[in-house]
């Protein structure tokens, strides 16, 4: 009898321990939510962009240097679409798109992203956005 009773008391202690050292995360601390990114590529004149390729950057400088990015597994789709799902924070991206001589706005940067949320931006593509480098030759500008 005084070993029955001592092993429900240490399994009830156990059970105890167990319960209240493992808490589950709060909403705001759930690793597993969803930060997911939808950018629409257009034109000028408002017409979508298939087969665009789309990166992300954290930072400004990341962007100017094309380095650090989070490319799109796919070019956007027949609607200009593209969707990133996985690995992105609750910050905002530099959006970078190009399409042959097309290019995205410099400086082009998201909203802050929200948690539990497909977040959208559009992003204008035309042949005079982008950084413009005059051409030099022999010293002078042409």
């Amino acid at each position: 009898m005084k070993t029955t009773n001592l092993l429900s008391f240490l399994s009830g202690v156990i059970l105890l321990i167990a319960t209240t050292s493992f808490n589950a995360p709060s909403k705001e601390e759930n690793p597993f939510a969803l930060i997911g990114l939808q950018v629409t590529v257009l034109t000028e004149k408002g017409n979508v962009v298939k087969g665009a390729d789309v990166v992300l950057y954290a930072s400004e400088d990341d962007a100017f240097d094309e380095v650090n990015g989070i490319k799109a597994k796919t070019k956007t789709n027949e609607n200009g679409r593209v969707k990133f799902t996985k690995g992105l924070k609750e910050i905002s991206y530099y959006v970078v798109a190009t399409k042959g001589d097309m290019r995205s706005e410099d400086d082009l940067k998201s909203s802050k992203l929200k948690k539990n949320k497909m977040n959208k931006i559009n992003v204008i593509v035309s042949k005079n956005h982008g950084m413009s480098i005059p051409k030099v030759s022999g010293g002078k500008k042409q």
